[in-house]
């Protein structure tokens, strides 16, 4: 076995089948960096990119995938922040380093002198990767903090989960249940095929528009077009669940989330102001976390945002971070 990897740029169809079966080898790789995911935003957001994909490997088998977008001024996390929550290079447990070097190694070689990296976990092991890569090859590394995806792991049953909430926590989210459940009768339904979730997107997009003025302004033609190309092309991998909270038959609150190796990612949510005397958008997340530890979901992410109902709901912050990559001269 050779020590040293082979990095090439690869065409996105050539490439995709090997990375999305190395998507699916790899423990905890979130729905983002399915190859599916940069599919989809070229589709919708792509023309304004020059998108580079590059494949590293040792010994022929692939070990690390990177969606790049080459700019003028240098290389960068292919994609945007407000679509997509976490990012970053794709690679094989205990190959992050070398991965890691194959990317500065090839953006050298393309004299290409910078490379932005942003949505990486914070306690991700290709952070420390990329540091000692740009150490090792004379880079400038700088970390800044982008964001927190707040969480919380789910125990056995949902009492358990209740229990463990701080004292007020606990004792307001067992109120507002008892006051929306006594308001009428309860329903929690999700749609996870394709054509179910695309009929159940209008109503969706309807809640998110009513419920707060930067959804109304976020869903723009474009990304509505977006989301339902992601809702379709997810659904049909497997990764989709789109929940429906109703009260006496009417829906009050909806959430879309992708599900993957016992995760679910909250990834949008919206209500009818109608009934925030219900705590309506609260609830369904509520209801959402119960269902998911029902179906034996060991971590519901809350995924970008500040939101004070996601601490309230016992998540805990997890850093999202920016690096920055400099060649030295």
């Amino acid at each position: 076995m050779t020590d040293l990897p082979l990095i090439t740029s690869e065409d996105f169809d050539a490439l995709e089948p090997e990375w999305a079966a190395l998507h699916a080898a790899t423990p905890g790789a979130s729905p983002f960096l399915h190859p599916a995911w940069h599919r989809v935003w070229l589709r919708s957001f792509g023309q304004e990119s020059s998108p580079v994909f590059l494949a590293v490997r040792r010994d022929a088998a692939l070990i690390g995938v990177a969606a790049l977008d080459m700019g003028r001024d240098g290389a960068r996390e292919l994609g945007d922040h407000n679509a997509r929550d976490y990012a970053g290079p794709l690679a094989v447990p205990g190959e992050e380093r070398a991965v890691a070097a194959g990317v500065l190694e090839w953006l050298r070689e393309d004299m290409t002198g910078r490379l932005d990296l942003w949505g990486l976990p914070g306690d991700s092991p290709l952070v420390a990767a990329f540091e000692t890569a740009a150490t090792d090859g004379g880079w400038r590394y700088e970390r800044a903090h982008e964001a927190v995806c707040p969480g919380v792991d789910l125990p056995g049953s949902f009492e358990e989960y209740v229990a463990a909430l701080s004292k007020k926590d606990r004792h307001e989210l067992r109120r507002k249940m008892r006051n929306f459940e006594a308001a009428g009768e309860v329903s929690f339904t999700s749609a996870t095929t394709v054509d179910d979730v695309s009929a159940a997107l209008d109503g969706l997009f309807h809640l998110m528009r009513i419920s707060r003025g930067d959804k109304d302004e976020f869903l723009t033609p474009r990304m509505e077009a977006f989301f339902r190309d992601l809702g379709a092309t997810f659904a049909g991998l497997g990764m989709v669940r789109l929940s429906t909270l109703s009260l006496d038959a009417v829906p009050v609150a909806m959430t879309f989330g992708f599900e993957l190796g016992g995760v679910t990612y909250l990834y949008n949510s919206g209500y009818d102001p109608a009934f925030a005397h219900l705590a309506a958008g609260l609830i369904s997340k509520a209801y959402g976390i119960r269902d998911g530890i029902e179906r034996g979901q060991r971590r519901f992410d809350f995924l970008r945002g500040e939101e004070e109902y996601k601490r309230r709901l016992g998540g805990i912050d997890r850093e999202v971070i920016s690096v920055s990559l400099t060649a030295g001269t």
